[in-house]
């Protein structure tokens, strides 16, 4: 079941009307692809005038984490560090436990409300909107910051920039030259081995990162699962039972990145290539344990930007080119459902093998005037093209469900593949102004208009007042528009046992108001904190079909949701500093008027750092997940919050480079769980005790630079 939110009072949109007379942000070269051409670095924003203020006056609620932050906290991928910002919880979805980033209580099985992007470039897969389930995990240690939005950014970045922003940033800084090589161990047979390297040539800055990460993942159980469902049904006529549950989750996978990247006054080039290998099916992807099938996966990201030029005294222009491509193969058959599946009609199991291959390519002019004395204008202009090719299944088993007479057969360019290939292009046009309204008093205001082949257009504002108001306090008054696309899976899905496409689906939108203050009270002591409402409308969801098996993606309801958030930072001492935040949503079915349910009300991050000497340096965390509710229906008792420790101790070598780390997770082995998915509709729950998490683990991390 899914939920949606009551349109906000539009009247607010009145203060857009001074978009109008005012004229839009300059880029600044200096920080490339990054969000901080708009919102800023880790101390400082690039707005208006062109001169850099602090991040506190960003026209956004905007965090910044850097490879100096992940590595005190001792992170070992992606989802650890994106764990610590408020407002947004790492979970595991349903679909073969694969990361979801959920930001302010906005959740669905492949969350595709958020907008993922390396060096600039999304990630998006166009057939889910997800970063793909395929995934494994992404490592870290070619990372030089990550930048975050909490709440829309369509004004800029278009599609999926929904309920939050996700950009990480590739180590290649340009103003030094350094090599760094490491390596870690520890639980779960966790290998980790990195090399990055910047050198400067001829006017060149090069960078390379190369990183391999393996492990066999945790070894959490599953009590029950899908199949038990129907070996319980079974037992009545004494058929044997096919369950593998009770077992343990499939979490194993293998990764390797290389990110390469030249720069120059003029020019930028960055390519990447991120292959997963031997990756497990998580808790299955049918909710039925399977510890047969594998998977792999590669992404490539080519991208290749002119710096921006003065094209006239007032006008400058910069163009960007960029290439997305990525698959989903699967090396051994996903069992769907366990060998004598369905009361023995598969004695080799339910057999299902989907396989893709997807590319997005992109190309946009962005231009820059400065004519007004208190204003800038940016406004750009782009083309993109999403293409499906190469889809491919083999399969044992009808749409209806019974078995194939022939066993393993392939489907590719037939009737009965699961999705037929597909593309799909669209334009879009972006204006952006700031203007120094009063001495004060600064506005942002804008909007980006895009136009999609088979769905249609839509347009996104946003506003932004920021008062500078007083020499410690700024506040904020922000109101921004977001879509999110409908993904392929959603729209042209024919022949599928389960889900099926909407031809006619339009996309969701939202619209969120915020209330922001920074309250830096010296050097040592700074205070943020922010109140924000959305409205999301048309949010697509699968509802179950006449027939009570399969389910049609529609545009169903409303959600609505409120909360705050709240991050100090305090240097107690001048080698001890403490990092703590808070952050409360309420997220509701206005249909039904019932909490949407699954997402944490509370959760709470604190973090204390020390620098005991010169060679010794700890740091420990503590994060807090609070209850979480079932969706309407679910008549599972809430799952507990959970709280969990963590701990690093980093010795510096005297007199070298060396530096070695201990690293404990979860030190109190704290039972974690998220929550598993319920179908209401047809009253079944696949996994009814939850998704287990990783439990204890500890590491050794050995690194060196020069």
């Amino acid at each position: 079941m899914n939920f949606y939110l009551k349109k906000a009072n539009i009247g607010l949109l009145v203060c857009l009307s001074l978009c109008f007379h005012t004229a839009s942000a300059e880029y600044n070269d200096e920080y490339g692809d990054s969000l901080a051409d708009f919102y800023g670095d880790e101390e400082f924003v690039s707005i208006a005038t062109g001169s850099k203020k602090s991040i506190s006056k960003a026209p956004a609620v905007a965090s910044v984490i850097t490879a100096d932050d992940i590595k005190s906290m001792g992170a070992r991928n992606l989802a650890q560090v994106l764990d610590t910002v408020p407002g947004l919880h790492v979970s595991r979805s349903g679909q073969l436990m694969a990361p979801e980033f959920w930001f302010r209580g906005i959740t669905s099985t492949f969350n595709p409300q958020t907008l993922m992007m390396i060096n600039g470039v999304s990630t998006k897969s166009s057939v889910r909107g997800d970063n793909h389930v395929v995934w494994g995990e992404f490592p870290i240690h070619s990372i030089e910051r990550i930048e975050i939005i909490r709440g829309p950014g369509s004004a800029l970045y278009g599609a999926d920039a929904f309920s939050g922003v996700i950009n990480i940033i590739t180590k290649k800084d340009a103003n030094i030259s350094r090599q760094d090589f490491g390596a870690m161990v520890g639980s779960f047979n966790t290998i980790n081995l990195w090399a990055n390297n910047q050198i400067k040539i001829k006017g060149w800055t090069v960078a390379s990162n190369l990183e391999y990460l393996e492990s066999d993942g945790f070894d959490g159980v599953i009590k029950a699962d899908s199949q038990t469902a129907i070996d319980i049904a079974g037992s009545e006529f004494n058929i044997p039972s096919a369950s593998q549950a009770p077992g343990y989750v499939a979490m194993h996978f293998k990764s390797l990145d290389l990110w390469v990247s030249g720069n120059n006054e003029n020019f930028s080039i960055d390519f990447g290539v991120l292959k997963r290998s031997d990756v497990g099916t998580g808790n299955g992807a049918a909710e039925a344990l399977d510890n047969n099938g594998n998977t792999s996966h590669y992404k490539q990201i080519i991208k290749m930007s002119q710096t921006e030029k003065p094209i006239s005294e007032y006008l400058s222009v910069a163009t960007t080119l960029s290439y997305y491509g990525s698959s989903q193969e699967v090396d051994e058959d996903f069992l769907l459902y366990p060998e004598g599946a369905f009361f023995g009609a598969f004695p080799n199991g339910l057999i299902g093998n989907p396989e893709w291959e997807e590319e997005t390519t992109k190309a946009e002019v962005n231009f820059n005037y400065s004519r007004f004395d208190k204003s800038q204008l940016s406004f750009g202009l782009g083309y993109e093209r999403q293409n499906l090719y190469k889809v491919v299944e083999q399969k044992n088993f009808f749409s209806d469900l019974t078995p194939r007479p022939n066993g393993i057969e392939d489907v590719s360019d037939t009737v009965e593949v699961f999705m037929p290939e597909a593309d799909r292009e669209s334009h879009f046009f972006y204006f952006q102004s700031v203007s120094q309204i009063y001495p004060d008093w600064e506005l942002t205001a804008g909007g980006r208009f895009d136009d999609y082949t088979d769905f249609g257009s839509t347009f996104n504002p946003r506003a932004a007042l920021v008062w500078s108001t007083s020499r410690k306090l700024t506040s904020k008054l922000l109101y921004g528009r977001a879509f999110r696309a409908p993904a392929f899976a959603e729209l042209i899905v024919i022949n599928n046992p389960i889900a099926l496409g909407n031809p006619n689906l339009k996309p969701e939108t939202i619209d969120t108001y915020e209330l922001a203050f920074n309250f830096v009270y010296s050097t040592e002591l700074n205070f943020d904190f922010n109140l924000y409402h959305y409205s999301i409308e048309d949010f697509i969801t699968f509802v179950t079909d006449n027939n009570g098996v399969t389910a049609t993606a529609q545009n169903l309801g409303r959600r609505s949701g409120k909360g705050f958030e709240a991050n100090l930072k305090y240097a107690v001492l001048e080698n001890f500093n403490i990092l703590t935040n808070l952050a409360y949503v309420k997220a509701v079915d206005d249909l039904v008027k019932q909490p949407v349910g699954e997402y944490p009300a509370w959760q709470a991050y604190l973090k204390a750092d020390w620098k005991v000497n010169d060679s010794w340096h700890v740091s420990t965390q503590v994060s807090h997940v609070g209850e979480r509710e079932r969706v309407p229906g679910d008549l599972r008792q809430n799952l507990n919050g959970y709280s969990s420790v963590d701990f690093v101790a980093n010795y510096q070598f005297p007199a070298s480079e060396i530096n070695l780390e201990f690293i404990a997770n979860n030190l109190l082995g704290e039972d974690v769980r998220e929550p598993s998915s319920a179908n209401t509709t047809l009253g079944q729950i696949n996994i009814p005790y939850d998704l287990p998490q990783a439990g204890d683990a500890f590491y050794v991390r050995l690194s060196t630079s020069f």
